[in-house]
């Protein structure tokens, strides 16, 4: 029952006692004090009555009732005697026949000598049968809708002018719900933006890790081919056999297959001669029939010597080791 300011609970013999003695003066109001408990529990503080003291020394009018000292002496020395467990919990007096609402005097009494936040003030009208509770609040008097009687819900009468405040607390209530649901709104738009926010942080931080890891797999493929790749020696391909009929003999010639593969930074340049044209392109004098050699090892060379009438020599070794 959180909506309540303060809950009450009652005994059944104290409420019975407190209805007898209001019923006792239907001329003239009466008063006394309740005693009992402030206690908890999971639902928080509640106030819980199991005695009353009547004021028999107060002075008493037909629409008031004042606490005299003789009134007070009579309170505590009954107190000290039948109750001295307990605590004074609140008030009480009658309204007999013009309903329970609190007057300017009342409010007095309930602010000034009852101002604990767990004492309350109770009137009752013994003729109309309506009970009425206030109890202090930081906005001055409130007043509860309800009490309890060993367990069983009784309702309070409200007056005129706290339904208005009731209302108002209701309207005020809404209003605090509709802001509460709004700044509820805004913490997940809030928290939805912060996650947006990561999800984008995250995916460019994966993008500027594979652009960079690519950078660096290609500065690596650079240097590779531009260092070791060209430093990289000859491989040796298969090697093979090729008949070659020297005069009257024939010879087998190894021939073996290289593989190396030269950067184009490394590949002479032809030089050109005096007439324009590349020096490899010059063509070799009349009368020297003899075949250049080749860079190659994979080829056979041989020598020619040279005659008066220019025919190659029979008995020419040739350069390439051959094998029979």
């Amino acid at each position: 029952m959180l909506d309540i300011a303060l809950r009450v609970a009652v005994d059944r013999s104290a409420y019975a006692e407190l209805i007898a003695h209001a019923k006792e003066s239907l001329d003239a109001e009466i008063c006394g004090v309740l005693a009992g408990n402030v206690c908890e529990d999971d639902e928080g503080v509640f106030v819980d009555i199991k005695a009353i003291i009547r004021g028999s020394a107060a002075e008493q009018g037909s629409t008031h009732v004042t606490y005299t000292q003789e009134t007070w002496s009579a309170i505590h020395k009954t107190m000290e005697e039948e109750y001295p467990r307990m605590q004074i919990v609140g008030w009480y007096h009658s309204h007999p026949g013009y309903g329970v609402e609190f007057s300017d005097m009342d409010i007095f009494i309930q602010k000034n000598f009852f101002s604990n936040a767990t004492q309350i003030g109770l009137v009752i009208d013994p003729l109309g049968g309506d009970v009425g509770i206030c109890v202090n609040a930081d906005q001055g008097i409130k007043h509860i809708e309800r009490f309890w009687v060993d367990g069983r819900e009784q309702r309070c009468r409200v007056p005129p002018v706290s339904e208005k405040a009731a209302s108002s607390d209701a309207q005020t209530g809404e209003e605090q719900s509709r802001l509460a649901s709004v700044e509820h709104r805004l913490d997940q738009a809030i928290r939805a933006l912060d996650d947006l926010r990561g999800t984008i942080h995250r995916y460019a931080m994966s993008t500027a890790m594979m652009v960079a890891a690519g950078v660096i797999v290609a500065i690596g493929y650079f240097v590779y081919t531009n260092y070791f790749r060209a430093m990289r020696p000859p491989e040796v391909k298969p090697i093979g056999w090729v008949p070659v009929k020297i005069g009257d003999k024939t010879s087998l010639v190894t021939i073996g297959i290289l593989s190396w593969e030269v950067p184009p930074e490394l590949l002479p340049k032809p030089q050109e001669s005096e007439e324009g044209k590349p020096s490899s392109e010059v063509q070799p004098e009349p009368g020297n029939q003899s075949t250049p050699s080749q860079p190659s090892q994979s080829e056979h060379s041989s020598q020619r010597s040279e005659g008066g009438d220019g025919a190659s020599n029979k008995n020419s070794t040739p350069a390439a080791k051959q094998t029979p």
